[in-house]
């Protein structure tokens, strides 16, 4: 095995080049100079307002760039969260995944398949519509339908937004209409974006998504806000033998032309600006399975350096900064696609650590330093790892390797099956100390087949991971849960439970609060201290959205959007229905209603 499979790789430059074509509409300079006047005067934020944004507003996923997702508005608190009423809801259309919402001043915004809608953020009433060309990308593919995962960002007097096709977008953030225009995507290869962008310092950074399919290496991308040009971009899968992590692939070098790729970084990530550091989960390799040719390998399985972990990239320059592989070698469809969240940890001797949380696919709650992506602790919380069993003296992840895939062969237990973490992101009250992390702890049965892809190559004899129905013995007591975590102790300090799936968004507030929707349709405010539940309201479908809080004129808003494309069935046994899918809505809460 290359001693290279380690979690912590050496620093390796970005690739400094200018892949994307920006576009620039009708009179851009123009339009530059005053959108600077808008930015710098009528606008009024400032670059410290994206670091800590007024307690008032929520300008993007995580409301503060480190993912936190915490709002220090107090209005609405325990005393009170119970007079929660509905103010006003908005459709959005299509069913939506994983959507947030973003606040400035009397404006929200929010994502829709093909652009951006602005509501007046009291009342709900619209205040400018912004809908893209579609399928215009050199890369472009069809990916579903949907607004991309996250909330929009809205800076310097624009709105900053994803499309499937992979292109960036810039509006003004007045009246919607379009400032510019980058697209990102790499010529011949089938890519898109299923996630939004973050603010990074002065950068717009995303990562394209799709590479699970035709082997397009992924990326994280950082787009200059002013214009839309590359500032640079760090390749995932490597692409130069002087790379380190390129030996890390084997027995035959990453290339998409082989179909050799993957790792895309397709959710949301986090900009720490104390190290000034940009934080993703990435994807599995592809292939993933050692029966396909590409892959076969007799001996140890090859970590596949940047695949299924955590990567911390200089803000600055796109420079790799460390590492942290949580499944090398991932033939089970772990992707570390979970959003990270950076905190102050206290030490033994009282002084803060700035250090990440890392919430793994395969259940564990792993802390690192962000300067150096050293291990702090870690923490098993699903009841069952079987394929990533801990990490050893030297912070290296523990893989089963009688688990890998060594022939057809009839399906295996997998545990946890569906990830114990997924895609929505948790939550950290600072007045608390806790992680609030959505879960799910159920089981899978995993096989393998030959690939079922149209552009499967033949003469590798592809393969392609499959699930086989559940058995009883795959489920657990409960399914999903929203646990609050001591990420020092590692204790759950309470936990709501559920029979269904839990991959909703959350978010804690100053009021004590911690607020979540459910498949059940049920949006719910608990205790953040005690997990006791003080507010329910049964919303018109299966919700995942992330929910966020926001004041305008003195009032103190909640909002969240519901929406599935499918519904999901409970454990067997229960006799709960399946949940119910329906088009994605907006709803938003206040004290006492209109």
């Amino acid at each position: 095995m290359s001693d290279l499979i380690g979690w912590v790789m050496t620093p390796r430059p970005a690739t400094a080049r200018s892949s994307g074509r920006p576009v620039a509409r009708p009179g851009f300079v123009a339009r530059l100079l005053s959108l600077a006047l808008v930015g710098g005067l009528a606008f009024g934020q400032t670059a410290t307002d994206l670091v800590d944004p007024p307690s008032a507003a929520w300008p993007q996923h995580g409301r503060t760039p480190d993912g936190q997702r915490f709002s220090p508005l107090s209005h609405i608190d325990v005393t009170n969260v119970d007079r929660l009423r509905l103010v006003w809801s908005q459709e959005l259309g299509e069913p939506a995944g994983h959507l947030s919402p973003a606040v400035w001043e009397s404006t929200l915004v929010v994502s829709i398949p093909d652009g951006l809608v602005a509501l007046d953020a009291a009342t709900g009433e619209t205040r400018w519509t912004y809908r893209a060309e579609t399928a215009t990308g050199a890369g472009a593919v069809a990916l579903p339908e949907r607004a991309p995962r996250g909330a929009p960002v809205i800076m310097h007097g624009r709105v900053y937004t994803a499309l499937r096709d992979p292109i960036v977008v810039a509006v003004d953030f007045v009246d919607g209409s379009e400032v510019w225009r980058t697209d990102v995507g790499l010529e011949g290869l089938a890519e898109g974006f299923s996630s939004n962008p973050i603010a990074a310092g002065e950068s717009i950074v995303v990562g394209p998504s799709n590479a699970d399919f035709g082997a397009a290496p992924g990326r994280i991308v950082a787009i200059d806000p002013n214009d839309g040009s590359v500032r640079w971009t760090f390749f995932l899968v490597p692409q130069e033998e002087s790379d380190p992590a390129h030996s890390t692939w084997q027995p035959m070098a990453p290339t998409w032309r082989w179909g050799i790729g993957g790792a895309s970084a397709w959710n949301v990530g986090v900009f720490d600006p104390v190290t000034r550091t940009v934080l993703y989960g990435t994807g599995q390799p592809v292939p993933s399975e050692r029966l396909d040719q590409r892959r076969r390998n007799d001996g140890d399985a090859s970590a596949d350096h940047y695949s299924s972990g955590f990567v911390a990239l200089d803000a600055d320059t796109g420079a790799l900064r460390w590492f942290h592989q949580v499944v090398p070698g991932d033939e089970w469809e772990y992707d570390q696609h979970t959003v990270p969240v950076v905190v102050d940890l206290e030490t033994d001797d009282g002084t803060p650590r700035r250090a990440a949380l890392l919430a793994t696919t395969t259940g564990f709650l792993v802390a690192v330093d962000m300067t150096d992506g050293a291990i702090v602790d870690t923490h098993q919380l699903a009841p069952d790892s079987n394929v990533h069993l801990g990490y050893d003296a030297g912070g290296r992840a523990i893989i089963d390797a009688s688990m890998r895939h060594l022939g057809e062969r009839e399906a295996t237990q997998v545990c946890p099956g569906s990830r114990w973490a997924n895609v929505a992101p948790g939550a950290y009250s600072p007045l608390t100390g806790l992680l609030y992390r959505p879960n799910d702890t159920v089981c899978e049965r995993q096989g393998l087949r030959p690939s079922v892809h149209e552009d499967a190559a033949d003469d590798f004899g592809n393969v392609w991971m499959h699930a086989r129905p559940r058995q009883g013995e795959d489920y657990y007591e409960r399914w999903g849960a929203l646990s609050a975590i001591d990420p020092i102790s590692g204790a759950v300090v309470w936990e709501f439970a559920s029979e269904y799936p839990h991959d909703a968004g959350v978010l804690a507030t100053a009021g004590g609060l911690v607020f979540s929707v459910f498949a059940d349709r049920v949006f719910r405010a608990f205790d953040a201290g005690t997990g006791a539940v003080l507010f329910e309201q049964v919303l018109t479908s299966h919700g995942d959205g992330s929910p966020i809080t926001y004041e305008v004129d003195g009032t103190q808003y909640v909002a969240v959007i519901v929406g599935h494309a499918s519904g999901v069935e409970g454990i067997p046994g229960t006799g709960l229905p399946r949940s119910v899918s329906g088009p994605a809505v907006l709803f938003v809460f206040a004290l006492d209603g209109p």
